[in-house]
C-alpha cells in the first residue's frame, strides 16, 4: 500500500523543468548551427595544407603556393577568405614556416557576439 501512495505522488516534470530543458536544447542547437561551420572551414584548411606535398613546399615560389592554395580553397568552397591575410609563408635557411591564423566573428543574439580564433603552424624542413 505504501508503494501505491508513492506512485500516486509522482508527477513527472514540471512546466518550468520542461521549459528549461527546451531552452537548453535550443541554445545548444543554435551554437552548433552558428559556430560549427567555422570549425569545419578551419578543419578543411588544415587538410588542404597537410595534403600539399612537403617536398614541393621548398621548391615552389610563394606566389605559386598561394595560387595552389587559392585553387584548393575554391574547390572546397572556402571563398570568403583572403589568403594573403590568413596564410603567412616565411622562408628561411632552416626551412619554410606556414602559419594559418585568423579570427571570425559570429553574431548570436541581441548585442552578443562570439569571436573565434583559429591558429595552426606547419614547419617544413
Amino acid at each position: 500500500m505504501t508503494n501505491r501512495k508513492a506512485y500516486l505522488r509522482q508527477g513527472g516534470a514540471s512546466a518550468m523543468g520542461v521549459l528549461l530543458g527546451v531552452g537548453a536544447l535550443v541554445t545548444v542547437v543554435t551554437l552548433v548551427l552558428r559556430l560549427g561551420p567555422h570549425y569545419l572551414d578551419f578543419e578543411t584548411m588544415k587538410t588542404i595544407v597537410e595534403d600539399m606535398p612537403a617536398e614541393q613546399m621548398h621548391t615552389m615560389s610563394i606566389e605559386d603556393m598561394r595560387e595552389s592554395f587559392r585553387k584548393r580553397f575554391k574547390v572546397n568552397s572556402l571563398r570568403d577568405f583572403d589568403l594573403k591575410k590568413i596564410i603567412v609563408i616565411d622562408r628561411s635557411k632552416e626551412g619554410t614556416l606556414l602559419t594559418i591564423e585568423y579570427e571570425q566573428r559570429e553574431h548570436l543574439i541581441a548585442n552578443v557576439d562570439v569571436v573565434l580564433t583559429f591558429y595552426e603552424q606547419y614547419r617544413y624542413q
